[in-house]
């Protein structure tokens, strides 16, 4: 099934909001997609051959965020696809240059806008790990993921960056189902190469592409509960789709990064709590992830609520459905909820 065919499935699923559809103007304006169906349907909720693991950062001793990543790369035994928005740590890159030279090919993609990027090409280079800037194209090159021996996809929302390991609340996702290894290897490969990669029925849920959609149809479809953990949100049809959420009766709780980390957030508060959806805040850590979670359903990765992450920008998120995968990520929100502070 072509990605066509899936922007049309999800707009049927996207239909049973049709107040968010009407909702916004300009940048924030819902991108209008073509309904009619024209095969088979994509069913991007099919179960995996094996679920996926949700890592919390940072974390402490072997279960912290930034030692995963290490044993990841420590691991690999053949090749690692690294991309990601924002890479500073040292020691991250000597492992990966530890890696290339011991004979698993490393590959890495880099976003040329943010500091400290010319720094770590040349270390990584330098020590023989072939890097490319991501395409300009994009606002922003912001994915943060690895292939590992092209059998394991990690996929967070913190960067390589000591921020990211130590001081953030960052979520994580370990996946080995083959389907959803392939189709990152496929983004990698296209963004490699300058080329657009082409998907079919992904569950991988990807920017530029029908992510915006894919959200909105999520939250829309949830029926009980409804929790979000972000570092920003500021696309208008998403803000209306949590509203409209907490008006049938779902249970809505929204936690964000503290004004003083992210100064919108203060605007987004003010319109949510005023229709009644229950607001906090929190610092420290402070709140870098780009999590919702909707019946016990957790969608995780890189994705901020904006129209550019959702529409514009290279970014990777996945759904975590199967069982109690996504147990983590929730006892997590409910501890950051209580400490956090009531906007």
């Amino acid at each position: 099934m072509s990605q066509r065919t899936l922007l049309r499935v999800v707009a049927l699923a996207f239909a049973v909001a049709p107040a968010v559809a009407a909702c916004g103007g300009g940048d924030d304006a819902v991108d209008a997609v073509d309904a009619a169906g024209d095969g088979a349907a994509c069913d991007p909720a099919r179960p995996r051959s094996m679920p996926p693991e949700v890592i919390v950062g940072p974390g402490t001793g072997n279960a912290a965020l930034e030692e995963r990543v290490v044993a990841a790369i420590d691991a690999a035994t053949t090749s690692i696809d690294v991309h990601m928005y924002t890479f500073t740590v040292d020691r991250i890159a000597t492992r990966l240059v530890a890696a290339d030279r011991r004979g698993a090919t490393v590959r890495v993609i880099l976003d040329g806008s943010q500091s400290g990027v010319a720094q770590t090409r040349s270390q990584l280079e330098a020590g023989g790990v072939e890097v490319k800037l991501a395409s300009t194209a994009f606002p922003n090159a912001h994915a943060k993921y690895l292939v590992v021996d092209g059998t394991i996809d990690f996929i967070s929302s913190g960067n390589f960056t000591i921020a990211g390991f130590d001081d953030q609340r960052n979520y994580a996702v370990i996946d080995r189902d083959p389907e959803d290894v392939a189709d990152l290897r496929a983004i990698f490969a296209a963004d490699w190469a300058g080329q657009t990669p082409v998907l079919d029925c992904s569950r991988l849920v990807v920017s530029p592409g029908d992510a915006r959609a894919r959200v909105l149809a999520f939250i829309a479809a949830a029926t009980t509960t409804l929790e979000a953990e972000l570092f920003y949100l500021s696309d208008s049809a998403v803000r209306v789709a949590l509203i409209q959420a907490h008006t049938r009766g779902v249970a809505v709780r929204v936690l964000f990064a503290d004004p003083a980390d992210m100064n919108e957030n203060a605007t987004t508060a003010d319109t949510l709590t005023g229709a009644g959806v229950p607001v906090r805040v929190l610092t420290p850590p402070v709140v870098h992830a780009k999590m919702l979670i909707a019946d016990g359903v957790a969608l995780i990765g890189s994705h901020n609520m904006s129209s550019t992450s959702l529409r514009d920008n290279r970014e990777v998120s996945v759904f975590v459905r199967e069982g109690n995968a996504a147990a983590p990520a929730k006892a997590q929100f409910e501890s950051d909820w209580a400490a956090g502070r009531m906007w």
